[in-house]
């Protein structure tokens, strides 16, 4: 382990002891940035420590990530998602999904008639999404396969967070977008109601994956650094939000952390296997119960702005 510097605002920014993240055996600690409020793990990991965290069942099973059920609502969210991200654009272009996943939000992003390329960490996410079709690497950003400026758009969906080093991944972000091209990021908000209420309970801290957690103010501080202008920040997410409050309050009742999200996984996960008949079963009828109450939370949240997720829209100027 080894410690870490705020990605915002540099090595020489006061940092103070934010919260304890206990997971199974292991104990992570998060420091909060006294420049721009930013929250990351310190110690930080050694990439091969990390990646013990990122295992099969993370990425669920061979054929998809969620049961059939679960993908189908991904599907529509990523065709939201879709049609929100190309109204800034007067007409298609050449976009890099960072972390594509499985390359829901890519095959839709194709439906609007955009070429599209993704990146993927995950061997088994990627093998998913070209066997669907789309052109996607295994690994970070390859900055060497692509000539400057070659994409009009590029993403970052729940995946910023991750990075170990995100200031050195917006260099090569600016250098591969086009001038007047546009990045759209959605992250984890520090400064949202959730995570004041849940604390290490909040679904969205995700010990020890989740690097980085910033605020709005300290996400706007990060891009202007490097030459990119926000265009639109929004606090509601259908996508994150609600489930947010409901798998957090989960966790505060004492289940298994992050329960509902094991059970959603595909079947085959080695985790999903091991929970009982009777915690589903009680997973279940709680999820019921909360469902409405986190959805009326999430408007509220988002009202107020203080979003459990934030979705933002830069251009390079």
């Amino acid at each position: 382990m080894e410690e870490a510097n705020c990605p915002v605002c540099g090595p020489k920014a006061g940092v103070d002891s934010f919260l304890k993240a206990p997971l199974g055996k292991f104990q992570f600690y998060y420091v909060r940035c006294s420049g721009c409020g930013s929250v990351f793990l310190s110690p930080g990991l050694k990439p091969a420590e990390l990646q013990s965290f990122y295992d099969e069942d993370y990425y669920g099973g061979e054929e998809r990530k969620f049961r059939p059920g679960i993908e189908t609502l991904r599907r529509l969210f990523a065709q939201a998602r879709a049609h929100r991200t190309s109204r800034f654009f007067a007409k298609p272009g050449r976009i890099l999904d960072v972390g594509c996943g499985q390359g829901t939000f890519l095959q839709s992003m194709q439906e609007h008639g955009w070429e599209g390329y993704g990146t993927e960490l995950s061997p088994r996410s990627a093998a998913r999404a070209r066997r669907a079709g789309l052109s996607v690497s295994v690994g970070e950003i390859p900055t060497d396969a692509y000539p400057a400026a070659s994409f009009d758009l590029i993403t970052f969906w729940q995946v910023l967070e991750h990075l170990p080093d995100p200031a050195a991944v917006m260099g090569q972000v600016r250098r591969l977008l086009r001038s007047g091209g546009v990045m759209a990021v959605s992250t984890p908000n520090m400064e949202s109601w959730q995570a004041t209420v849940f604390g290490n309970k909040w679904f969205h801290l995700d010990a020890p994956r989740h690097l980085f957690l910033f605020s709005p103010r300290a996400l706007e501080k990060i891009m202007a650094a490097h030459g990119f202008r926000l265009l639109k920040l929004s606090h509601f997410s259908w996508e994150q939000n609600p489930y947010g409050w409901l798998q957090s309050s989960l966790n505060c009742m004492g289940n298994s952390v992050d329960s509902l999200y094991t059970m959603i996984k595909d079947g085959s996960s080695t985790r999903n296997r091991r929970l009982s008949l009777a915690h589903r079963g009680k997973t279940c009828l709680v999820t019921a119960a909360l469902l409405l109450p986190s959805v009326l939370l999430s408007v509220a949240e988002s009202v107020l702005k203080r979003g459990a997720t934030i979705e933002a829209f830069f251009v390079k100027d």
